[in-house]
């Protein structure tokens, strides 16, 4: 038993041993990949700021002809199909999006050859609804195109993986139930095909796809601003998202992960990171194959500007928790999650986000939602969100989150001002060591006194290392402000290599003076209680390099006692690097709706010809402007000025100037001012 005892001593140490030469072989490299892991937060030039609808329709909404509970398991298509009319209705509806004749695809998710409503895969009865739906534009005119560029092969597409051991399908539709459309005689007389987004035909796939460059260069740098597309994708005149919701490795499938079927396999390989040997493996998705610098999130951005999606209908009936398959026990799906809802929305980021909160997940912690709103994809802002029809509080179930991601829930602050490298020579300790002399006080100003601007990091792990060119032995802060909804108790989610030290409104929150190991796979080491009061705190990290790669992940969560559900940044929790920037930061109840003091919501029609309603809202009566501004900025038409009471507000603009006289197509933008803070909304005119 000694003997043992002894053997599996020596190994671990074999082990540890091995790890950190690994590390500190690492630490000694000057970059990581080709790549580099930031860029300055100035050179993101859109952030979008317009209010949108998202509609949430519960199978027990009272307004459908036979509601039925949530948890009823024998929904029917006549049901499904009244709860997607509903939420289309409710988030503004078809008619400012589709024009009679246009060809509409439909994106659903369908993954493995698995049945419709196990969760895995979109429910076709939705896709169904949405053909007939569509079709009721102009009955027997619009052209409907349902398609999908599944991870698994078909037959023809086998000589393109390269794991034989996937299930390949008859056709792409069987299983699950898609091949049945094109003979259902309630869709008689509707022009409809489905389309294999991998290629087709089986001689030459890849006739059908075209290489397309990503506005602005794109997001995931070794793709190199350049995919490869269906030309059903880039001919479509609409894009509608259909996903179903579930659980995934990079934190959820919604609406803008669906996105990644796009990228075809033919091309990008079976799975997509893998090539295909008729390519001589030259292009592959890099997803995380270049760790730690992970690229998921950052293709699915680049793959929705591609899409250019106008709508988004979620399948929410069945959904899945835990992994993006089903676990089947015998008959039952151990991971289902039954909601009977429908989500939908135009601003696919507002419907991720509601859907994130459904699955009683923070939008904040899911990259390519907090991404896709920093390029421009839509909003991430609860404020401009109007949520209609059910709450999301009532509708919500917290899912059990993908054990194997864990670390990438509680998406780490990306965003922070670095001061000066300080050499730590002659130093014996150096983390304790004030390099700045009040450094427990520091509150500094981007891009002063030896700060830099804002600087944006494009993984969790704050790369420090690649930030200062691969510095000796130094030490360095991190500043960023962060505000809290309220005085409480929250959890320091906390990686590193070296040493740390952390100050919070100028008191020491955490100190780690020893060598570790930041795994590529696991970024968190260690979880403290701290408290954190309302309003604006400071934060400041101190970090050391001597030995390891020179890096830390840090996020501020909401204590948690099921481990399964833990990595949740504390609801309502901003992070920035100016007190102003926060100041006016609404405060929301833990997952309760949003206190605002003023909205302002999309106009209807849009685009319009002729007039258009623009509303808004206010939580108390007070005095504002709303203005009509052109593409060069000009005040076009004074809607209002002046004082308003609380409550939603109603105003029309009939397409003219302050003169009366009609103004040409184009752009325009509502402009509305309460006190010092402004939103805007892009309006579309068409004559």
């Amino acid at each position: 038993m000694l003997r043992k005892k002894v053997n599996r001593i020596l190994i671990a140490g074999i082990i540890l041993t091995g790890w950190f030469y690994w590390d500190l072989s690492q630490a000694g490299k000057k970059d990581w990949g080709l790549y580099r892991s930031y860029k300055m937060l100035s050179e993101f030039d859109t952030v979008t700021s317009a209010t949108t609808k998202v509609a949430i329709v519960r199978s027990d909404d009272p307004e459908l002809s036979r509601p039925v509970s949530v948890d009823y398991e024998s929904i029917d298509y006549e049901q499904i199909e009244a709860m997607v009319r509903r939420a289309i209705d409710l988030a503004g509806g078809f008619e400012w999006v589709i024009k009679p004749g246009d060809k509409v695809l439909l994106k659903p998710n369908i993954v493995d050859p698995e049945p419709s409503g196990c969760g895995e895969i979109t429910d076709v009865r939705v896709v169904k609804a949405l053909i007939k739906i569509v079709d009721e534009i102009s009955p027997g005119k619009m052209e409907i195109i349902v398609g999908e560029g599944s991870p698994r092969p078909m037959d023809y597409e086998m000589k393109y993986q390269s794991k034989f051991s996937r299930p390949c399908w008859e056709t792409l539709w069987d299983v699950s139930g898609y091949q049945d459309l094109l003979t259902d005689p309630y869709l008689e007389g509707i022009q409809l095909r489905l389309s294999n987004l991998n290629g087709s035909p089986a001689e030459n796939p890849w006739q059908d796809l075209v290489e397309v460059e990503v506005p602005g260069g794109g997001r995931a740098r070794p793709q190199g601003g350049k995919y490869y597309i269906h030309k059903d994708v880039l001919n479509a005149d609409v894009f509608i998202t259909v996903p179903v919701m579930k659980i995934h490795d990079p934190g959820i499938t919604v609406a803008l992960k669906n996105q990644i079927g796009l990228a075809p396999s033919t091309m990008y390989g079976f799975s997509k990171t893998a090539g295909v040997p008729q390519d001589n493996y030259c292009h592959k998705l890099i997803h995380t194959s270049e760790a730690p610098y992970y690229w998921t999130d950052k293709e699915i951005v680049d793959l929705c500007h591609l899409a250019q999606i106008r709508f988004a209908v979620v399948d929410a009936i069945a959904c899945l928790e835990q992994q993006k398959t089903a676990i089947w026990s015998g008959s039952t799906i151990r991971n289902l999650v039954r909601m009977n809802t429908i989500v939908a929305g135009a601003d696919p980021v507002a419907v991720d986000h509601v859907c994130t909160r459904l699955m009683g997940m923070n939008p904040d912690d899911i990259e390519h939602i907090t991404l896709a709103e920093r390029v421009g994809l839509g909003t991430n802002n609860p404020e401009n969100i109007h949520v209609v029809g059910a709450d999301i509080e009532s509708t919500m179930i917290k899912f059990i989150k993908n054990s194997a991601s864990t670390a990438e829930f509680g998406q780490s602050n990306r965003i922070w001002l670095l001061s000066e490298p300080f050499s730590i020579e002659g130093i014996g300790n150096p983390i304790q060591h004030p390099f700045i002399l009040t450094e427990a006080d520091l509150s500094p100003d981007a891009g002063k006194n030896n700060w830099s601007d804002p600087v944006y990091f494009i993984n969790d792990r704050i790369d420090l290392r690649d930030y200062y060119n691969n510095p000796g032995q130094v030490v360095s802060y991190a500043f960023s402000y962060f505000h809290a909804p309220a005085d409480q108790e929250a959890e320091l989610w906390i990686g590193s290599d070296e040493a740390l030290k952390i100050y919070i409104n100028g008191e020491v929150a955490y100190e780690y003076e020893g060598t570790r190991t930041m795994t590529s796979m696991q970024f968190v080491n260690e979880k403290v209680k701290i408290p954190i009061k309302a309003g604006i705190n400071r934060l400041l990290v101190k970090s050391l390099q001597k030995y390891g790669r020179y890096d830390f992940c840090l996020n501020i969560c909401e204590p948690e006692a099921d481990i399964r559900l833990d990595g949740n940044r504390v609801w309502g929790l901003k992070f920035g690097t100016s007190a102003e920037e926060l100041t006016f930061v609404s405060t929301p109840l833990a997952h309760g709706p949003v206190v605002e003091s003023f909205r302002l919501h999309q106009n209807y029609p849009n685009p319009f010809n002729g007039s258009t309603t623009v509303s808004f809202g206010l939580s108390h009566a007070g005095q504002l402007s709303l203005k009509i501004h052109d593409m060069r900025g000009r005040s076009v038409n004074v809607l209002a000025n002046g004082t308003f009471s609380s409550g939603e507000h109603t105003l029309l603009w009939d397409g003219c100037d302050d003169a009366g006289s009609p103004v040409s197509s184009g752009v325009y933008f509502s402009v509305l001012q309460v006190e010092e803070r402004t939103v805007q909304n892009k309006m579309i005119l068409l004559k």
